[in-house]
């Protein structure tokens, strides 16, 4: 038991209790005054208004940024904000209490900024309403021009082959009056023809060998002329028209090209060279190879084709999953869908779903569908787009727009180009109509083509079904999103751009050269079943990673060994990540013989972190730069454990403020701290010093063995005392001698003193000694007073006996005090008698 102190009076809790509830009624009565003053704006209030001016700003930032690029002024809207933020973030600045509000200048800011707002969105409106007058007008334009301009170009090109062919021939007619006439030239100079030395006219005359000189001969007629006997003078070919040619006889000279028009290029036998210039057009070239004069392609008697740049392209549907496949509900494969639309296959266009929209887009464009974003192979090339489109009976002038969009990142809100098709409801069945969009060029900074699809101001019900989206001036109309197929036996080059290549299976690089690779496994191979995969050999590790069926894996397996060898094993898929480790009894070289398990992680939505095995472990390695070092360790069972140079495990909250501080050091010489109430059952300890019985009972330290236990402390402030004293649990009770118990208590000692440890200003300490320091104690106490431990130590005063042997004392002088009573009546008495 504790040694006996001198009395302390400490004034209890109910005082203290009585003044907090009186100040907490005051408080309440101040809020409910607060809630009831006009000029006040409550607590309540303040954070009703915090979330309704979230939503503000945010509708306001939307507003400024579509009416900026529209060109409509929004300084009105600008100042009206600017003023109702500076008011509203004085307001809203401390939410936790009640602050002054001027309601009459809070209405009036917020009326201006509603009529701005509103000004803005009607502009917006009328300023829509006139694109889209503008576009169609603009299209038909266009449309008259293309459809011209088609019909001239036929014709320029129909009178340019005509001129061309008669060239040709002219060419050739003038080339043999050309030989003609030098042989006759020169037989008339010598005279070895006709020599006729005055002016004669020779009206109708057969002239055989004769020689005419510087004479002009009118519609002649000459039976044979040989040409050996034209030796000088000029023919115009124009004039002469050759029944045939002999082409040995051409010796000098140049034959131009444009002028020789020859049936096929067979007709040709000379050996062509080189042709460095011109072009063939709308011919069939059938050659053992072919190549372009720096190399960069080339084709080969066998058929392979090297490139170092090649593009295939054809007409593709670029959009990912044009027919829907997949879809359930508001989820498409490959498509963003947004609020109200949903995949649909109650009515069919041409056998294909649709994308339906049934829903309320009232004031507001209701961007709801985009197509996947696919990446433009260059800027200003066209693109075109088509889709089926059916409308279940909008409301009347509301509108649906099909848009073929362009973007500078892989965000619809980057949206940089566009051309569009729009329809406006009237009311009833539009029937199945079809949108299409042609010649939308790609602009210099974009990087992404798209569709999407809208629906504005109004409730509806619509259906847009096998959208197409093609690298083409002219819409196609809807087709597979298949690709072309190129067929071929070798293609060799570094860069092939097109839609989809169909094999059976691809190869990259060669057979990995080691021993280990008994599979024959290249680097890379993608199988006709669509799976990638990835191997690695060298004498000590076989390694493979994988994607197939819709998962990632990975595939550790260890070349040496003796009986066991190392399998690891890791998975992603829809479910999540799973990691195996475990042992095959031979050497795996094919990735595919048995494997015993020793332990896995699995990491899913449904169970989240699932560790088994005695290897797996969930390791925090601190600051530490090595695992193991300044952190813990969690094992399989749950289980934490200190790692070597670790202190402490702490719990903290969102602000890093000490919740519970573990001491963890292999030393022992960090404590455990509970920074918060420490609640167990109804036994609660918190940290106002405090402990409390929760359910209002009483609180008992008891020995595991049974009975109470001892409580060392200090001063013990208590507003009562109870000892057990029952007779039930008791025995061998006797009436105590009085005169007995008085005479020990007269028998001790008292003494003032101080405590070692007290200070100056302790007061001055009264109470009995036990003295536990001199073997011939000095200070007189019996030992039937002095209480000792389990060990038989001397511990302190037993006060429990001490106060009842004092209590004795009393009835021993209270005996005494009613004998000298008894006797001084008996004196009075005398006295007075």
């Amino acid at each position: 038991m504790a040694e006996s102190n001198a009395t302390q009076v400490i004034l209890t809790d109910d005082g203290i209790k009585i003044i907090k509830a009186q100040n907490t009624a005051d408080n309440a009565a101040g809020g409910v005054t607060n809630l009831n003053d006009p000029n006040l704006m409550s607590v309540i209030e303040k954070q009703t208004q915090a979330s309704q001016y979230a939503g503000l700003t945010s509708q306001y930032n939307v507003v400024l940024a579509r009416a900026k690029e529209a060109n409509i002024s929004t300084t009105a809207l600008t100042t009206a904000y600017t003023n109702l933020n500076t008011f509203m973030t004085a307001v809203l600045t401390d939410t936790t209490k009640a602050s002054d509000v001027n309601r009459d200048t809070y209405k009036s800011i917020t009326d201006a900024y509603n009529t701005a707002l509103s000004n803005v969105q009607t502009a917006l409106s009328n300023n829509f309403n006139t694109d889209i007058s503008n576009m169609q007008s603009s299209v038909s334009v266009a449309s008259q021009a293309a459809s011209s301009a088609a019909i001239v170009a036929s014709q320029a090109t129909s009178t340019g082959n005509n001129a061309s062919q008669v060239a040709s021939q002219a060419a050739s007619a003038a080339n043999q009056a050309s030989a003609d006439y030098t042989a006759l030239s020169a037989g008339v100079k010598d005279g070895s023809v006709v020599h006729i030395t005055t002016k004669t006219a020779i009206d109708s005359a057969v002239i055989g060998t004769a020689e005419i000189a510087d004479a002009a001969i009118t519609d002649a007629k000459m039976g044979s002329i040989s040409a050996n006997h034209l030796t000088a003078g000029t023919i115009d070919a124009s004039k002469v028209t050759v029944a045939n040619l002999d082409a040995s006889n051409i010796t000098t000279g140049t034959l131009d090209t444009d002028r020789l028009n020859v049936g096929k290029l067979s007709a040709l036998s000379a050996n062509l060279g080189d042709v460095t210039t011109g072009s063939l057009k709308g011919v069939d070239i059938v050659a053992n190879s072919f190549s372009t004069p720096n190399g960069s392609f080339t084709t080969d008697s066998n058929g392979n084709v090297v490139a170092s740049n090649l593009t295939i392209r054809g007409v593709t549907n670029l959009v990912y999953n044009a027919a829907l496949l997949g879809g359930n509900g508001s989820s498409i494969p490959g498509w963003g869908l947004n609020g109200e639309p949903y995949y649909s296959n109650a009515v069919l266009f041409d056998g294909l779903p649709a994308i339906t929209w049934n829903g309320d887009a009232t004031g507001r464009w209701d961007n709801y569908a985009n197509s996947k974003f696919q990446p433009v192979t260059q800027t200003g090339i066209p693109y075109s787009a088509s889709i089926k489109f059916r409308d279940y009976g909008s409301a009347s002038g509301m509108l649906y727009t099909f848009t073929l969009g362009f973007f500078s990142a892989y965000d619809a809100n980057t949206r940089v180009g566009y051309l569009q098709q729009v329809y406006t409801a009237n009311g009833s069945d539009s029937g199945i109509q079809t949108f299409t969009i042609n010649n939308a060029i790609v602009p210099s900074n974009a990087k992404y083509v798209a569709i999407q699809l809208y629906a504005y101001n109004g409730k509806g019900h619509a259906a847009f079904s096998s959208p197409m989206l093609t690298q083409t001036a002219q819409s196609t109309g809807y087709q597979p999103d298949t690709g072309n197929v190129v067929s071929a036996g070798e293609i060799d080059g570094s860069v092939i751009n097109g839609s989809t290549i169909n094999g059976t299976t691809f190869h990259g690089g060669d057979i990995i050269s080691n021993a280990n690779n008994t599979a024959k496994y290249y680097p890379m191979t993608i199988t006709s079943d669509g799976a990638y995969k990835s191997t690695y050999f060298d004498n000590a590790v076989g390694l493979q990673s994988s994607v197939e069926s819709g998962a990632i894996s990975y595939k550790y397996r260890s070349m040496i060994g003796s009986g066991q060898y190392l399998a690891y094993d890791s998975v992603i898929n829809g479910q999540g990540f799973e990691s195996q480790s475990g042992y095959t009894s031979a050497k795996d070289t094919t990735f595919s013989n048995p494997e015993t398990i020793t332990g896995y992680v699995n990491v899913t939505p449904a169970s989240g972190i699932y560790l088994y095995g005695p290897t797996q472990k969930i390791n925090f390695a601190g600051n530490a730069d090595n695992i193991g070092s300044n952190g813990i360790t969690m094992d399989a069972y749950g289980n934490i454990y200190a790692q070597a140079n670790s202190s402490y495990w702490r719990i903290r909250d969102i602000n890093s403020n000490d919740i519970v501080d573990f001491g963890i050091d292999t030393a022992g010489a960090n404590n455990i701290f509970l920074h918060r109430e420490l609640d167990i059952g109804n036994f609660h300890i918190n940290t106002g010093h405090t402990f409390i019985s929760a359910d209002n009972q009483a609180i008992h330290f008891a020995m595991g063995k049974g009975g109470a236990a001892d409580i060392y402390a200090g001063a013990v402030n208590y507003t009562s005392l109870v000892k057990s004293s029952l007779l039930s649990v008791k025995k061998d009770v006797q009436k105590a001698d009085t005169a007995y118990w008085a005479q020990l208590v007269n028998s001790i000692d008292l003494a003032t003193y101080q405590y070692k440890t007290d200070d100056n200003t302790s007061h001055i300490r009264l109470s009995s000694i036990v003295d536990d320091v001199n073997v011939t104690k000095q200070w007189q106490l019996p030992d039937v007073f002095i209480s000792r431990d389990e060990n038989g130590k001397l511990s302190g005063v037993d006060d429990s006996v001490l106060l009842n042997a004092t209590l004795a004392t009393v009835q021993e002088q209270q005996k005494e005090i009613d004998q000298l009573n008894g006797h001084l009546l008996e004196l009075e008495a005398k006295l007075n008698g």
